[in-house]
């Protein structure tokens, strides 16, 4: 079955959430919201490159780092 990094089930409609790294951000005239450069905090595999994507903030939630 196919399951997260804890072991929990992953299945369609599913809310997941996944680390990422804040690289860049563009300010936008307007509501307060911006767009952000984002990366993954691991790549997929050993050796391959990081995972970026570009969203607006308002997607987003500022977490605390895990020590």
């Amino acid at each position: 079955m196919p399951h997260d990094k804890n072991g929990k089930l992953v299945e369609n409609g599913a809310r997941v959430r996944v680390d990422f790294i804040v690289t860049n951000v563009y300010q936008t005239e307007g509501d307060g919201y911006c767009n952000a450069s984002l990366e993954t905090v691991e790549p997929m595999f050993p050796g391959q490159h990081k995972t970026s994507l570009t969203v607006n903030t308002k997607q987003v939630e500022v977490v605390e780092p895990e020590e």
